[in-house]
């Protein structure tokens, strides 16, 4: 597929869709540098993987019609990719839903996804208050902090979506009430998660020396955020 290269496939899988089976594609390269990003390959050395040809993929979906439900394209940042269009759209025509998981920096992207109708579902990223992204994310430019709220404007228009945070330890209660609010205040609270943080095979190496959040304190953290939202989870705890 042009202007596209798959550099990971999971026939099936349990977890990256509440309550369906998905098929997961992985689109290499990121913009961001997250510490604990736990897919450093794709993002940092992506060309020493293989691309997996989209007719195997396309083969696979097609035979397990009955099997799957949709498929999840993730990354990396999947919206950075001017491919990303065509692939939703074949998917779409095989019959499956979509799902993307997004960091939230290409709004225009996420725009142009809805305008065509070629996602079901939205994942977006929050890292963490907007005071803070800049350290979070570990950027050497900017970041565009009016890009990550015109997506989340966004993404509440999609058919259904979610946002979630990982708990990197340098991410403070303060910082995740800062992000309920703001939200609460934009009428994107339909739902969102907290994630674990785990220390294995992050993209910075320093981050595996840094002890997660306990349950017990993710439970804390939630009691104080959960009435901000219709529907409030906490994974991997």
């Amino acid at each position: 597929m042009k202007n596209l290269e798959i550099k990971g496939f999971a026939p099936n899988s349990l977890v990256d869709w509440d309550g369906k089976v998905s098929a997961v594609i992985f689109l290499a390269g990121c913009n961001f540098r997250c510490k604990f990003c736990s897919n450093k390959d794709l993002v940092l050395e992506s060309e020493k993987i293989n691309p997996i040809p989209f007719e195997n993929i396309i083969k696979y979906l097609e035979k397990n019609k009955d099997f799957i439900d949709g498929v999840v394209i993730t990354g990396g940042e999947p919206c950075m990719h001017k491919g990303l269009t065509n692939l939703c759209r074949i998917i779409k025509e095989i019959g499956f839903k979509v799902k993307i998981d997004t960091n939230g920096s290409y709004p225009g992207m996420l725009q142009e996804l809805l305008d065509k109708r070629l996602v079901d579902f939205i994942a977006m990223d929050i890292k963490t208050c907007f005071e803070k992204y800049k350290s979070v994310v570990n950027t050497n430019t900017e970041v565009d902090l009016e890009k990550i709220k015109k997506s989340i404007e966004i993404v509440t228009k999609f058919p259904d979506y979610e946002f979630r945070t990982t708990l990197f330890p340098e991410i403070t209660k303060q910082d995740l009430l800062e992000v309920a609010r703001y939200l609460k205040e934009k009428n994107a609270n339909r739902a969102f998660f907290i994630q674990q943080f785990r220390p294995d095979e992050c993209l910075d190496e320093e981050a595996e020396k840094i002890k997660p959040y306990t349950k017990a304190e993710l439970e804390c953290f939630g009691e104080d955020i959960k009435g901000y939202f219709e529907k409030f989870g906490i994974r991997n705890a």
